[in-house]
């Protein structure tokens, strides 16, 4: 498992911006000055975004993006595969692939990873609020104190 990718990062802040507009669709010259990111780099986010019908498109003197649906009805989990790409511990084309000791833990341990994180919705990230979490899961501190980290 990698590290979280800069594209989720920045694209989790440009989704907050699109949420915050309202009904307001942002040009992408906006979000660019917002987010100090290129419109290029910025236009190359929203287009898996917008193929997936997370965010809509209006064209014109008044247009830009806005989400398609309310944050709500978002999940962190459809918005982390399309920017970074399903999150897994064994990269093996073939589960069966034998060079990982115990393949049905780690495909248990990602179901159980993927299931938490669509339980999380993007008006929870952009409110910072934290994830329930089972009694027997210790976090440290700083990372409750610090929210989602993003």
């Amino acid at each position: 498992m990698s590290n979280l990718k800069t594209s989720l990062k920045v694209g989790l802040q440009m989704l907050s911006l699109l949420a915050s507009s309202g009904h307001r669709p942002l040009a992408v010259r906006e979000l660019s000055a917002e987010l100090n990111q290129s419109e290029k780099y910025l236009e190359q986010l929203l287009l898996p975004l917008r193929r997936a019908r997370i965010v809509v498109s209006t064209r014109g003197p008044h247009g830009g993006y806005q989400l398609a649906r309310a944050p709500e009805q978002i999940s962190l989990l459809e918005i982390l595969e399309l920017m970074q790409g399903p999150l897994t511990f064994c990269d093996c084309t073939n589960r069966q692939c034998g060079e990982c000791v115990n393949p049905a833990l780690w495909q248990t341990l990602e179901a159980c990873i993927d299931k938490s994180i669509a339980s999380v919705s993007l008006a929870d990230v952009i409110a910072g609020r934290p994830m329930s979490v089972p009694d027997h899961v210790v976090l440290s501190p700083v990372w409750v104190r610090d929210g989602l980290g993003i």
